[in-house]
């Protein structure tokens, strides 16, 4: 068999797989608590945690581009692309670390340097990620197997996930005894002890009459949010290695294609069905993030217990981790575009109806979530699979491979619709009058809460599910696809 198109050991499945867990602890960290971590715990606006965000993505919309277009004229004899995750490892773990780092700053300067640490946080993410998801498109030709291996790429990253999921838990253990100890000092009465024994800061804070409380929560926060980075880091780093020496980069551009920027950028921005899935990543990562970025404050200031968010986070990823493993077996069926089309569809009606339980309604609250998350979890190695097959069909269609070009644009549209997301959210929030240092928030801020987390992402959803429609790119299509391409790269052997 030929050695592009033969299937992948399972150790190297694996192997490749832990990188997205390393990848998982930073973007994972910053997406599900990084504007908690500024509103929240850092003391900067929700305003300015928006615009942070959004800065960031604008910064993306220059760096993403321009390491797809390095990692695909990187020649070294380990590969175009395998090389980024030796080279960028430690940078992107010592920027997870500085950016849940909170040096006393004025207003003015902790803004400055929380978004000097975000855009180098997303400059060396997308150093490593852009690289890492290109290695996908070329360790083997073979659609299924690609599919398959994105399966156990997902699977292994949302176990990442999962573990990052549990910070609100880490971090409230490491402070508790802290907290019970200056509460005992400051001779707070016994219901306000309980309250800290169940992690509830800030009905204890309504307890106490020094009002000292609160910012001492805080300091104690900032510090257990670094010590939770810094692990994470150092294991992330760990894993990057094993994932470079575990994979094995397969499929070379054509033999006789010279470097072209402007017509790689033509043929890319060119192809319909790649334009589709652009479009959709924005508006996928718009979604995730509005819900996301909004979770941690939902659950402290509507349900009323922060340690709730710790198992909604737990049961989305064990959802996810289960639905992923349904990916390969569904597109054996049925095409991937409909698998997609319909998994969308299911997850918006199921996102939108999380509007429906109230404070109480623990049971069908998390029902309801771990539906709509099983629900979307095949699209998510679907989406990477389709993205590899376009670069094919550009091949095939324009006789150039630029593969990290097809997935750098890919991230780009993906961190820019996160970027919008949480620019989105934080501008919405302050508009409802969000104000992350308050015990209580308004009843206007509460239903932008609800909102952001429910209806808009769910109604997001039906979006790309429509969107869907228009995407062409089929099985058959593909097979013949990649049949002509092998034996084209097989008569420029023989040549």
């Amino acid at each position: 068999m030929n050695k592009i198109i033969a299937k992948l050991s399972i150790k190297e499945k694996i192997g490749y797989g832990l990188g997205d867990t390393a990848s998982h602890f930073a973007w994972d960290m910053a997406g599900m608590f990084l504007f908690f971590f500024f509103t929240d715990v850092y003391g900067i606006s929700a305003a300015a945690a928006g615009t942070i965000m959004m800065v960031a993505r604008i910064w993306d919309a220059i760096s993403d581009p321009m390491i797809g277009i390095i990692s695909d004229r990187t020649k070294t004899k380990n590969g175009k692309f395998r090389p980024y995750m030796l080279w960028f490892a430690i940078p992107l773990g010592a920027a997870l670390i500085m950016l849940f780092s909170t040096p006393d700053f004025e207003q003015t300067g902790k803004i400055i340097y929380a978004t000097c640490a975000y855009l180098l946080l997303s400059t060396f993410y997308t150093a490593v990620n852009l690289p890492y998801s290109a290695l996908s498109g070329v360790m083997t030709a073979d659609s299924g197997e690609r599919t398959l291996l994105n399966q156990y790429r997902f699977f292994l990253g949302f176990l990442g996930m999962f573990i990052v999921s549990f910070t609100m838990f880490f971090k409230n253990f490491l402070i508790k005894d802290d907290v019970l100890d200056y509460a005992k000092s400051i001779h707070l009465p016994q219901e306000a002890l309980e309250y800290i024994n169940r992690y509830n800061w800030s009905e204890a804070s309504m307890l106490d009459s020094t009002g000292t409380l609160k910012n001492i929560v805080t300091q104690f926060e900032q510090g257990a949010f670094q010590s939770i980075a810094i692990i994470l880091a150092c294991v992330g780093v760990v894993l990057l290695l094993i994932s470079y020496f575990s994979t094995k980069e397969r499929i070379e551009p054509p033999k006789n294609q010279k470097s072209d920027l402007k017509e790689d950028l033509k043929n890319v921005f060119g192809l319909k069905p790649w334009v589709i899935l652009f479009i959709l990543g924005i508006i996928t990562f718009v979604l995730i993030l509005l819900q996301g970025s909004v979770i941690n404050q939902y659950f402290k200031y509507f349900i009323k217990n922060e340690n709730e968010a710790t198992i909604l986070y737990s049961l989305t990823t064990v959802s996810l981790i289960i639905g992923v493993l349904l990916a390969r077996p569904l597109t054996k069926r049925f095409e991937k575009r409909n698998v997609y089309l319909v998994c969308s569809a299911i997850a918006g009606v199921l996102t939108m109806a999380l509007y429906i339980p109230g404070k109480d309604d623990f049971y069908l609250l998390h029902t309801i979530n771990v539906l709509s998350k099983l629900a979307i979890a095949p699209t998510i190695p679907l989406l990477w699979a389709m993205i590899a097959d376009t670069a094919d069909y550009s091949e095939w269609k324009n006789k150039r491979r630029a593969t990290g070009l097809f997935f750098s644009a890919t991230t780009f549209a993906q961190k820019l619709g996160g970027g919008i997301a949480t620019g989105l959210a934080g501008w919405i929030l302050t508009v409802a009058n969000y104000d992350g240092s308050a015990f209580e928030q308004s009843d206007e801020a509460l239903i932008s809460l609800r909102l952001l987390f429910s209806v808009v992402p769910g109604a997001l959803y039906l979006v790309t599910a429509l969107l869907l429609i228009w995407y062409k790119l089929d099985d058959k299509t593909l097979e013949t696809i990649k049949i002509d391409l092998e034996n084209r790269r097989l008569e420029e052997d023989v040549t």
